[in-house]
């Protein structure tokens, strides 16, 4: 057997296997009815990128936040206090809304303008804000996972004041 024969086979072995596991997961959430706890921890895209957790405090209250980072480095870390409604004709859609906090750590790249000549500028301080939360959850049909999309403007007090805007996708599964 060649050895470029001996990568392919191993390639479809690979995918074989990746293909085996993801079926495996798919039918184990599938056995689930609802989502059952109260915690839920999963992953967000967007800005922040990285884990997102949320703890319902009751039907229609709950506190989410992130583990993340942002562009040119700078992690990040929200929590924000929620309010859930349900102005949806489906059942399993709800609208989400609240305040929160952020801060930000870490090195970061700045653009910024002087007279008409751009340069960057390194910031290594660490940064607070505060942030409104509007958007929209989806507890998928017969399994522990949300999946949710949400905007969320910011006003940005430390070390410079400014404002940005958060725009985000991701999902959960609470065990």
């Amino acid at each position: 057997m060649r050895a470029e024969d001996h990568e392919k086979g191993a390639a479809v072995m690979n995918r074989r296997w990746i293909l085996f596991l993801f079926a495996m997961i798919m039918s184990l959430s599938m056995s689930f009815s609802q989502p059952r706890g109260n915690f839920g921890i999963g992953f967000v895209f967007g800005d922040p990128t990285g884990f997102a957790w949320k703890y319902r405090l009751e039907n229609t209250n709950s506190v989410d936040g992130v583990i993340g980072f942002s562009p040119f480095d700078r992690f990040r870390l929200h929590v924000d206090y929620l309010w859930e409604s349900r102005p949806f004709s489906e059942r399993n859609l709800s609208l989400h809304y609240g305040p929160g906090a952020v801060v930000g750590f870490g090195r970061t790249q700045y653009i910024v303008y002087n007279s008409g000549n751009g340069y960057f500028l390194r910031n290594e301080e660490v940064g607070f804000g505060l942030r409104g939360v509007i958007g929209i959850t989806y507890l998928v049909k017969r399994t522990p996972l949300d999946v949710f999309f949400e905007i969320a403007p910011l006003i940005v007090f430390a070390p410079h004041t400014g404002s940005g805007i958060d725009l985000s996708f991701g999902g959960r599964f609470y065990p």
